[in-house]
């Protein structure tokens, strides 16, 4: 029985990486599962760091369309060497990306940056060709 427990634990062990990092408040996404998550998607939420809700579409090609309360910005979404999600935009002419370990959670997605910032969706749509100021989500 003790051994059957173990091989069961041991099993579950080494099938973690195949689905993400499990962590307390979702899996870390990487790889293919980060790509499959994030490109040609329509998502919406909130900022608890910077206090403000936000819009943005990800076409398949990692062009974006980011909405906030200052208004609207063209970016690019790239996958980092070490699995994180950068948005760069043209405020400073691409030059400057914003990288993030992205989260599954039960809920959405959870954008974990650097200085503790957060970035939380309350709504993902997923199958998007391109993106229009018109066709977003409200």
């Amino acid at each position: 029985m003790r051994r059957l427990f173990l091989a069961g634990l041991m099993a579950a062990v080494f099938a973690a990486p195949a689905f993400g990092q499990v962590v307390k408040d979702g899996y870390v996404l990487a790889g293919a599962k980060l790509r499959e998550a994030l490109f040609g998607i329509e998502m919406s939420g909130y900022s608890p760091t910077f206090g403000f809700s936000w819009r943005e579409c990800i076409q398949p090609n990692g062009e974006t369309m980011y909405y906030t309360p200052d208004g609207v910005m063209h970016g690019r979404l790239t996958i980092s060497g070490t699995g994180q999600a950068c948005f760069a935009y043209e405020d400073d002419g691409y030059r400057t990306p914003a990288c993030y370990t992205t989260k599954q959670t039960e809920k959405g997605l959870r954008f974990e940056g650097e200085f503790d910032s957060l970035f939380i969706t309350t709504k993902v749509v997923k199958g998007v060709k391109t993106c229009s100021p018109d066709d977003l989500i409200g």
